[in-house]
């Protein structure tokens, strides 16, 4: 059965509950955002004898919606990742989605939002059905369920140092990190690399040195991270991610921007500036740029920028 429910804020920090059916209850809902990004938590209870399972989401308020969670790898190290196959909520139990653990994550926002508006986000249950929540924006709240927010709560803009979606760990962001400043970083002009953001074998990275900015993407080889190419507007869209062999690029994608646009529109026009797509990993692109590095190096991702050569 599917019911429509207008959730009012009561207390200015709780909302009704609003029923899928008599079995699941969604109460406590809430969104953050920081620009066009963000994430919606929620409790959801299922009264239930038998489990259920929030099998997707979405919002006319939003261009893409994503259930995610951060989760421990075997070496404890945090990592974020989405979540195709949804949650699972066993029967007489209640499950909470909170920064820094389950979420519901919100990107492309269609329209300003602020403290005390509120977004429209419909959940599909496998066994209930439907329902559509009127998410309340509450950007300052710390007291959600669950555990508190980590520096890998990207989705709902807390800190904007890495994404991820597979595989992805700060070994891999350091590693990112690592390789692009020893090829391009100099002690007159040190290179800033951020954000990072990783699915699988592919990531994306923006970096800035200088008056310069653009992007970069990177590939998993052998167990070692190698820029692929730098360019500017080119790496925030899905066909040109998928013209370069990236699988998943439409998710990668989404991730990578959802995490720039967190930092703001300045950083991203910034990073856009970058005019030219610069080979470094391929071999022929080396030769066809070597008037601007040296033999049996890759090419400088700065050297045919508009603006100018390298700094």
């Amino acid at each position: 059965m599917m019911n429509s429910i207008s959730l009012a804020l009561c207390g200015a920090l709780f909302a009704l509950p609003a029923f899928a059916h008599d079995g699941v209850h969604i109460t406590d809902p809430f969104a953050r955002f920081t620009g066009p990004s963000g994430a919606a938590y929620f409790q959801i209870t299922n009264h239930a004898h038998e489990a259920d399972r929030l099998v997707s989401a979405s919002s006319p308020d939003v261009g893409m919606v994503m259930i995610m969670t951060n989760a421990a790898d075997e070496n404890g190290v945090m990592k974020m990742i989405d979540l195709p196959e949804g949650i699972a909520v066993e029967g007489e139990t209640s499950h909470d989605l909170a920064p820094g653990g389950d979420h519901v994550m919100l990107m492309h926002l269609k329209h300003d939002v602020k403290d005390g508006d509120t977004v429209s986000v419909t959940l599909v249950f496998e066994h209930a059905g439907e329902v559509t929540l009127a998410v309340p924006v509450m950007n300052d709240r710390k007291d959600a369920p669950g555990d508190g927010p980590t520096e890998f709560d990207a989705a709902s803009g807390e800190k904007h140092s890495a994404v991820e979606t597979g595989a992805m760990s700060t070994t891999d962001q350091g590693a990112i990190i690592a390789t692009m400043k020893a090829m391009f970083d100099k002690p007159e002009a040190p290179l800033t690399v951020d954000p990072v953001v990783v699915m699988g074998d592919s990531a994306l990275a923006s970096w800035a040195q200088g008056d310069m900015a653009g992007r970069a993407l990177l590939a998993r080889k052998d167990g070692a991270w190698e820029i692929v190419l730098c360019a500017g507007p080119e790496l925030r869209a899905a066909d040109f991610l998928a013209q370069h062999g990236v699988a998943g690029a439409e998710h990668l994608s989404a991730m990578f921007n959802a995490a720039e646009d967190g930092l703001g529109a300045e950083a991203v026009a910034r990073f856009s500036t970058f005019a030219e797509v610069v080979m470094v990993s391929d071999p022929a692109a080396h030769a066809d740029h070597a008037a601007h590095g040296t033999d049996g190096q890759a090419a400088d991702p700065h050297a045919n920028h508009k603006h100018g050569t390298a700094p």
